[in-house]
């Protein structure tokens, strides 16, 4: 009998053929291109009813696809609300809190995992640290591009996020060489604060926000026409925002405070194969639904116990959960809420309740009038958070801390003990953040003295708010006011005897002043009380090195390696000690792995340059040294090291001017002693 059938198949193959017809092979499933728009209110866009012509390009998606017409973000911080994303899960359930703090669980399914197990080639496309795939959100992708440059000390949202134009650009080029089925995940930091918007799109009239709204969905419409391109009529696309901006409502200019609309409602909107032209969503939509509605989309069962839900093929909910754990971080109250069609709870130490359908701005609080809606919505809240499950905190290094406040935030401190009724309410506290918010302003602007003023205040203000201790002692340090700095680390340390951070902080003025030995022990500290701590151990193998320990040193830096292989500064310290070590060629892959995450980075060149000296590779040397200097004029090593260059080109003139300008203006003895054996070798040649 199955030889009869193979015989009668292979017969209407044949007869196939003959008449000229191949055999159909199935249909490659759709490829999915996520995006998610950082910061992104859904009143800019006019598909939801703006008609400032901002989101041309979103709109178009709007128009043939699917909007969602009212939907919560989960957390208005990026990071845990990207996890809430891509898990179909709300923070409670995924245990990812704050910025900069936890890691995703390996054993949560994310929309990558899921649909790399089924054949989609996968890649991300990351423009904020904030998003780095140290913090979980990496799983399940071949590609994670989170190539962003890395500082110790944050100056300017330059240093921690790159434009759309550069994200994109590097979207598209994986695009278009993937040959089956790809998910690709966009993530547009613009329109986030602080606000920079390109020259032709910060028209008159136009706020700044607003312009960074623009140039976001330009790149949107960029990317997404490429896509389609790629892939016509075979793509779905899915647009989202993290979470809104405050824009001054209820006094809050950015977000992760409070829990208002103006930070939580956000647009999504699904279009592409399959998705019927013009639909759209009413009723309340969480974040979380977004995974499991794109994977009904394409055919494709969720994972079980997600928050989310496919709408697809239910109605929309009259629910959703949203939290921030913001305010922990300077030793306030965390927010928890809940929504139940047109009412909103949110329960801290002076609870809220809003009645969203008569007051849309949040303007007037119910909770004093109608105390049996505030119970009721309580225990609902109660309820759901008694199902928690404690995500993977873990503590911000330094250089994480420096990141996320040149981007606006304050990474979490550890939780005190005490109820979240016994905290301050951030309510009460916001006058607080904003005179924090002057001093982190300034300070950016290099005007340390109004930052130490304002961060003094601040400290007398609300005395046992770590936060603004250690932000006092840094403003201090780099002030160069060392003494007044330790002493505010000492209070600091007493606040909070198991800070590793502080520990950190005190190693680091330790050495500025000149005590690594003392420096070595709060370092050593920092480590006992925090073993993955990435800059405590870059900056001890730093202080090994000084003291001659180059095996110690060594063993030092390969741990900070191990714990972050993107970390530019710690491949220098590599490629430092390995030179140290005679070990030439280790040194230059290190200096070269360090400029290839961070092109700018002048100790690197600096390194590098000293190498090409050792080659007799003068002219090289004298362009590395100078390149450097271009990038840090207070890297006074680089300035002497071109000195000797010079000297050793016959330029004895400019040799000694570059030597006196070191002996000057370096505050470092042993490099000062240097400088003036090396001058009076030079007087001596002449």
């Amino acid at each position: 009998m199955s030889r009869f059938l193979y015989r009668a198949a292979a017969s209407s193959l044949a007869a196939l053929l003959a008449a000229g017809c191949a055999p159909r092979t199935p249909q490659a499933p759709p490829s999915v291109l996520l995006v998610t728009i950082d910061t992104l209110r859904a009143d800019r866009v006019g598909a939801y009813g703006a008609r400032s012509g901002l989101t041309p390009a979103m709109d178009r998606l709007a128009e043939r696809g699917w909007l969602f017409e009212d939907v919560v973000a989960a957390v208005p911080l990026t990071l845990p609300s990207h996890a809430t994303i891509l898990s179909g899960l709300d923070p409670y359930h995924h245990g990812v809190r704050n910025n900069g703090t936890y890691v995703l669980s390996p054993a949560t399914p994310t929309l990558a995992t899921l649909l790399k197990a089924r054949g989609h080639q996968t890649g991300a496309f990351v423009a904020a640290v904030v998003l780095d795939r140290r913090y979980g959100l990496g799983r399940g992708f071949d590609t994670y591009d989170d190539r962003i440059i890395r500082v110790a000390e944050g100056r300017s949202v330059l240093e921690s996020e790159r434009s759309c134009d550069v994200v994109v650009e590097n979207a598209i080029g994986w695009i278009r060489v993937q040959s089956g089925p790809f998910f690709a995940w966009v993530h547009i930091y613009e329109p986030h604060a602080p606000y920079a918007p390109p020259p032709d799109l910060a028209t008159a009239g136009r706020s700044a926000y607003d312009a960074e709204v623009a140039a976001a969905d330009r790149c949107l419409g960029r990317l997404v026409d490429v896509a389609q391109a790629a892939r016509p009529n075979r793509l779905v696309t899915a647009v989202i925002s993290d979470h809104g901006e405050g824009l001054g409502e209820h006094g809050e200019s950015t977000h992760g405070l409070f829990l208002y609309q103006s930070t939580l409602k956000v647009p999504m909107i699904i279009s592409g194969a399959g998705i019927e032209a013009g639909r759209r969503t009413g009723g309340v939509t969480r974040a979380a639904d977004l995974l499991p509605t794109l994977l009904g989309v394409l055919g494709i069962d969720a994972p079980g116990n997600l928050d989310g839900r496919n709408l697809g093929n239910e109605t929309a909910r009259r629910e959703a959960y949203a939290e921030s754990d913001y305010a922990t971080g300077f030793g306030w109250a965390p927010l928890r809420s809940w929504r139940l069609g047109s009412l909103k709870f949110v329960d801290a130490p002076r609870v809220e309740l809003y009645d969203l359908a008569a007051d849309p701005g949040e303007n007037t609080n119910l909770s004093e009038s109608r105390p049996a809606d505030v119970e009721r919505l309580r225990g609902v809240l109660t309820a759901a958070l008694a199902t928690e499950v404690k995500g993977a905190e873990r503590r911000a290094g330094a250089e994480t801390a420096e990141r996320l406040r040149s981007l606006g935030y304050v990474a979490a401190a550890p939780r005190r003990a005490e109820a979240a009724t016994l905290l301050k309410d951030p309510k009460d506290a916001m006058p607080l953040l904003r005179r924090f918010e002057q001093a982190m302003e300034a300070e950016g602007r290099a005007d340390l003295a109004t930052s130490v003023l304002v961060l003094g205040e601040l400290v007398q203000a609300d005395p046992e708010n770590l936060t603004f201790h250690r932000s006092l002692a840094s403003a201090l340090r780099r002030a160069r006011r060392a003494d007044a700095a330790l002493r505010v680390l000492e209070t600091a340390e007493r606040l909070a005897p198991e800070s590793a951070e502080v520990a950190h902080d005190k190693a680091l003025v330790l050495h500025e002043v000149g005590k690594r030995v003392h420096a070595i022990e709060s370092e050593k500290r920092a480590i006992v009380l925090d073993p993955g701590f990435v800059e405590a151990y870059a900056h001890l193998a730093t202080l090994y090195a000084a003291e001659g320990v180059l095996d110690l040193a060594r063993e030092t830096v390969d741990t900070a390696i191990r714990l972050d292989s993107n970390h530019a500064r710690a491949w220098t310290n590599r490629g430092n000690i390995a030179r140290a070590m005679g070990q030439g060629a280790e040194a230059e892959r290190s200096y070269a792995r360090a400029l290839e995450l961070k092109p700018d980075l002048a100790e690197a060149l600096n390194g590098s340059g000293v190498l090409a000296v050792e080659a007799g590779q003068l002219d090289r040397a004298a362009d590395l040294f100078t390149r450097a200097l271009k990038l840090d004029g207070a890297l006074h090593e680089a300035r002497l090291n071109l000195a000797v260059v010079e000297f050793q080109r016959g330029r004895l003139d400019q040799a000694i001017l570059l030597a006196d300008g070191t002996l000057k203006d370096s505050k470092d003895p042993a490099l000062r002693t240097k400088a003036r054996a090396f001058l009076l070798d030079v007087r001596r040649a002449r």
